[in-house]
């Protein structure tokens, strides 16, 4: 199908979603922001290289108490001890930034494969001294009852209902239903994002013959595709931190780093502090 042709990145999806409703996400996260007297995005991009961007940072005023409510969400969770430290370090660059109290949660969307147990705390003593003590709230999309979010017409939602329980029914009935809550909203936008998100919990051949190409390309994101922007300045980080790492770049690097696809980008920014050398990168991206 054609919609293949101008792949997004998926971590734009929870951004474009926070732009179109970010009270909405923050009562899911936390319904006692309902009762808010106020709720103000934040600047979500950071200084640190290999962390482009928090998902979701915004400034909440609640009975009087004001505090940051910052929110991950995750897809491919891969171990307790590596979220920790990632949700650590978001937390101290949030903290030098903003001297307020941070409340943080991360959302996993699927199931890890192989992890029983989530665990979002630990704490840390060296020789009988309580050095530390932390901890966020972790919630479970895949747990989650998808009738709920229609049942409180969460629309800002919809598009992560692909990632929640579907019980009693075949994986193609729950992408149909999913899709099928989306088709029948006035902004073609939620279909476009609910289609981002299938492209990451599932292989094409579960869902390209009952998307809707028509719906799907009538979406301003498919339209004006809204990464192209934001790629020159992924780019532009990578090379600014492997020329501290090792150097100054050669001429042929940057050219090949420039005409990398986006997806290579995202994954080098990732794993930027694994590489030893610049003849790692080079195989990357030959």
């Amino acid at each position: 199908m054609s919609y293949e042709s101008r792949p997004q990145a998926y971590d734009e999806t929870i951004r474009v979603l926070e732009q179109k409703d970010h009270r909405g996400i923050a009562e899911f996260i936390l319904p006692a922001v309902k009762n808010a007297d106020e709720i103000t995005l934040g600047s979500a991009k950071l200084s640190i290289p290999d962390m482009r961007e928090v998902d979701y940072l915004a400034r909440v005023k609640l009975k009087q108490e004001d505090f940051v409510l910052h929110i991950e969400f995750e897809s491919a969770y891969k171990s307790n001890t590596e979220m920790q430290k990632r949700m650590l370090r978001y937390y101290t660059y949030i903290k030098w930034h903003n001297d307020l109290p941070i409340y943080q949660v991360l959302v996993v969307l699927k199931k890890p494969p192989r992890l029983k147990n989530i665990v979002g705390s630990f704490k840390s003593t060296v020789q009988d001294m309580d050095v530390m003590q932390y901890q966020y709230k972790v919630i479970k999309a895949y747990e989650i009852d998808k009738y709920e979010v229609l049942k409180e017409k969460q629309v800002v939602l919809y598009p992560l209902r692909i990632f929640m329980k579907h019980e009693g029914e075949s994986e193609e009935e729950h992408i149909q239903e999913c899709l099928t809550v989306v088709e029948a909203l006035p902004d073609s936008d939620y279909y476009f994002l609910l289609v981002e998100c299938l492209k990451k919990l599932y292989e094409k051949g579960k869902y390209e013959k009952i998307v809707k190409e028509e719906i799907y390309m009538s979406s301003i994101l498919y339209k004006e595709p809204y990464e192209t922007g934001r790629r020159e300045e992924k780019v532009k980080i990578l090379i600014k931190f492997l020329g501290k790492r090792f150097g100054a770049l050669p001429a042929e690097l940057k050219k090949k780093i420039e005409e990398t696809d986006t997806d290579k980008i995202d994954t080098m920014l990732d794993e930027v502090l694994d590489y030893d050398s610049l003849e790692e990168v080079k195989k990357y991206i030959q």
